[in-house]
This record gives structure tokens, sequence and C-alpha cells, in this order.
């Protein structure tokens, strides 16, 4: 790939990347101060408080105050709100709902095909420019195939090392749309646990994104390379593929 600027124009190979935009030392925006900022961020990230417990402890606050004094937030959908309008920040979570739609038994039908599932997600192509665009792997991350050799051995060890990266860059190069672009794998993991925070200890399967591009030392060192795009309901049923198709 060759590098660009924001609107896909090639720039020199050693061009330094544009500033970021100016910012007060004060400016905690969209908070209105540093103890809200640091308030929101002690019970949403430190101490994962439950929604209804954030609903009691502002109520609480507001008993407090004076007439006319407000507490930091209203409700937990205030400070959720406030943290996915970080411009800088996380991704805001989005949610759509899905049901069983295949055949149901005419008698005793199991609770799971009749529940509606929430699906919680963040954009996905919107995580992988977050990630690409982060100056913390400015060493760590490979933009074209590599082929690493130690005298005559090959060596395997990034994910662009290997030869899938490589063979599938020279399919993508074939296409002249391709030229100067970054062929950017992507890769998702998952496994099953039980989120509390703000669900009720529902069952779920996280789906982590990361891209291929970052060095593996810079994946394994948790430096948001892989990051948290979903989370998928599990159902709880006993449906088997034989009886149910």
């Amino acid at each position: 790939g060759r590098p660009c600027d924001a609107n896909g124009d090639p720039v020199a190979p050693d061009a330094a990347p544009p500033p970021p935009p100016p910012r007060q030392a004060n400016d905690y925006s969209p908070y209105h101060s540093r103890a809200q900022f640091e308030l929101a961020d002690f019970l949403f990230k430190k101490e994962q408080m439950s929604a209804g417990h954030i609903n009691e402890l502002m109520q609480l606050w507001a008993a407090t105050l004076p007439p006319g004094q407000d507490p930091p937030f209203a409700n937990a959908k205030d400070m959720y709100d406030g943290i996915d309008s970080i411009p800088l920040g996380d991704i805001p979570w989005q949610e759509f709902r899905v049901t069983y739609m295949g055949h149901r038994p005419d008698d005793n039908v199991p609770p799971w095909m009749l529940r509606e599932y929430s699906v919680w997600f963040r954009c996905p192509r919107r995580v992988l420019h977050t990630q690409v665009g982060n100056p913390d792997f400015a060493h760590d991350i490979d933009f074209a195939p590599k082929q690493v050799f130690r005298g005559d051995e090959r060596e395997y060890k990034d994910f662009m090392s290997g030869d899938w990266a490589w063979n599938e860059a020279d399919v993508l190069a074939k296409e002249p749309e391709n030229v100067d672009a970054t062929f950017c794998p992507i890769i998702l993991g998952s496994d099953k646990t039980t989120v509390s925070v703000a669900t009720g200890q529902n069952e779920y399967y996280p789906l982590y994104l990361s891209n291929g591009l970052v060095h593996n030392s810079a994946r394994r060192a948790q430096r948001n390379a892989v990051s948290l795009v979903a989370f998928l309901a599990v159902p709880k049923s006993m449906f088997s593929p034989r009886r149910y198709h």
C-alpha cells in the first residue's frame, strides 16, 4: 500500500502525519468537568456498575443537593449517551433484535422459540478504521505482506508473514482498482461468557475483532489491537437439528 491522506491522495513515504486538532487542557467535552468525566470512567469502566444501580445512585445524589441543582447524570441512559457521543472515544453501540423464524411444533413450543433476542454491536468498519489509524502501532504494523528469512530458513511470525496473506495480495493486485491499496485482513474471535453490566446476567457470546496488519506482539500486549464489536445472545434451548429443520 502507498501512504495517502484522508482523501486518498498519495503523499510522500516519509511524510509526517497531520497533527491532531488543538484541545484546551481543561476541555473534557462532552462532559462539563473533570469530576463528571472521572465519575463516568469510574462507574462504567472501573466499577462496571449496573444501570439500575446507577439510576439509584443518581436519585440518592439528587436528594442531597439543594433545589435547582442536578446530579452529574440524570440516569444511566444519560451517562451512556455521553460516553457514546465522545468523538475520539468508543464507537457507539447499536442494537437489533431477532426471533426464531423456523418450524415450530404444534404443542409444547419451547420458550426460546418464542422469545426475542437482542444483538448489540458496534460498526466493524469504524472499529477497524480506529485500529489501523492508531498512532501507537506506527512501528508495529505491516501495510503489505512480507517474507522474512533468517539465512535460508523462512520465519513465520506476524500475520502478514504467512503464505495466505501473500497469495491473497497477489490475487487482489490483478484488479486495476486495487493499485496502491492496502490489503487488510479481518480476524474475528468469540467465546462464551456471562455479561452482567446492564444486561441482567444474560449469557452472551462476545465477538472480538482485530486486523491482520498489526504485529503479534502488539496484539498480545492488549494495546487496543483487539476490540469488542458485538454481544451475541445465547438462547437457552434443547434444540435438536434432527427434529426441527
